[in-house]
């Protein structure tokens, strides 16, 4: 560049800074720049095709799950909300004889009295749905069950739990788990 009368490079390039067309080309260039990495970093990645399930995830278990939560938490409105319709009339028939306080009180006994639960992989119900053989453990014997699982207005819900029976655990699980170790305790 060449030098002018007035002094030079840097009174040029200050001149040319300060005009406000160039300054708004400017926080245009740096406006879009920020939108661009706005929306590169935002960006989500593609949406599963259906059929295609995330491993470990089955919701059509989570009113199981979520049952036995609401029983340790003695939530009887959670509780009944696990349940198809029919089931929860028959449940909310039982609260009725017993008492909120009752009803309350048993699911947490229940709860209690369970130390875990798993449930085994879903088959097909004959009457719809998908029955799952789930195992609840105590201290000295398993107890089995298959709970009944259906879509109902847009969820799935618990249409009914059937009893199997208890088997005897060789050795009870009491005697299994042992002694409390470290700083937890045992239930």
């Amino acid at each position: 560049m060449s030098t002018d009368s007035r002094g030079g490079v840097a009174p040029r390039l200050l001149r040319l800074a300060r005009d406000w067309r160039l300054q708004a080309v400017l926080a245009a260039i740096a406006l879009g720049l920020a939108v661009a990495v706005g929306v590169a970093i935002g960006r989500r990645p593609p949406a599963r095709t259906a059929g295609v399930g995330v491993p470990g995830l089955m919701p059509e278990a989570f009113p199981i799950n979520d049952s036995w939560r609401a029983a340790a938490a003695a939530d009887d409105v959670g509780y009944l909300s696990c349940f198809a319709r029919e089931a929860r009339e028959q449940l909310k028939a039982k609260r009725a004889r017993q008492g909120r306080d009752a009803f309350r009180k048993e699911l947490r006994a229940v709860a209690d009295a369970a130390l875990g639960f798993e449930w085994g992989p879903p088959q097909p119900a004959p009457e719809g749905g998908l029955r799952f053989p789930v195992t609840v453990f105590h201290r000295d014997d398993v107890e089995l069950f298959d709970y009944v699982v259906a879509k109902v207005d847009g969820g799935w819900r618990i249409r009914a739990v059937e009893s199997r029976g208890r088997q005897a655990a060789s050795p009870p699980y009491s005697e299994r788990l042992g002694p409390p170790t470290g700083s937890g305790g045992q239930k």
